[in-house]
């Protein structure tokens, strides 16, 4: 049977409320995925050189959350009073990468650049997906835009919400094309 530092516990998106900051210990451009997991500590930042010889007893350990000063302990060691809280952990087992060489990935792994505090990280390889209800007239054009721009429901999507969250990486090529070409056709007309 594993020991309670060693063995990551599962989490619920609450759990990341008090999230400060998370710590990389490695250059994590290295690293397309990690496993993502929670354990307990017996304090809100950092992390002892023991502690960290326990959780790497079976992983490597890469990365840590921090939590805010006004976060509450996840629960009270009734026999020693010590309070416990909850934080995020990032770990490699031996061999990961060479044992996922075929593009899978274990079920807790996670893209190690959408880590951030109070977020989980994403599943990698997979995009996420939404499900919006929208009033007709909104879809109605939406569809005439589709139509006008020769784009998916998809493309014209994530462009306006790129768009609306200042995130120009995220606007798809072909919007980014043809807001070329009009910049351009504007620019021959003058």
């Amino acid at each position: 049977m594993k020991s309670k530092d060693k063995k990551m516990i599962f989490f619920k998106l609450e759990d990341l409320k008090p999230e400060a900051k998370i710590v990389w210990l490695k250059d994590m451009s290295q690293y397309p995925w990690v496993r993502e997991g929670m354990t307990d500590f017996t304090s809100k930042e950092g992390i002892s050189k023991s502690r960290q010889s326990k959780i790497e007893m079976d992983c490597e350990l890469v990365g840590y959350a921090e939590l805010e000063e006004d976060a509450p302990p996840s629960f009270i060691d009734s026999a020693t009073g010590r309070k416990y809280y909850k934080r995020r952990i990032f770990t490699l087992r031996n061999g990961d990468y060479k044992n996922y060489s075929d593009g899978s990935y274990p079920s807790e792994a996670v893209e190690s650049e959408t880590v951030e505090p109070k977020v989980k990280g994403l599943s990698p390889g997979k995009k996420a997906q939404i499900a919006v209800r929208i009033p007709r007239s909104l879809l109605q054009k939406l569809n005439r835009y589709i139509q006008i721009m020769e784009m998916s429901q998809t493309e014209v999507v994530v462009s306006a919400l790129s768009k609306y969250l200042d995130s120009p990486e995220d606007v798809p090529l072909i919007e980014r094309i043809v807001k070329i070409e009009e910049r351009l056709a504007q620019l021959e007309g003058q």
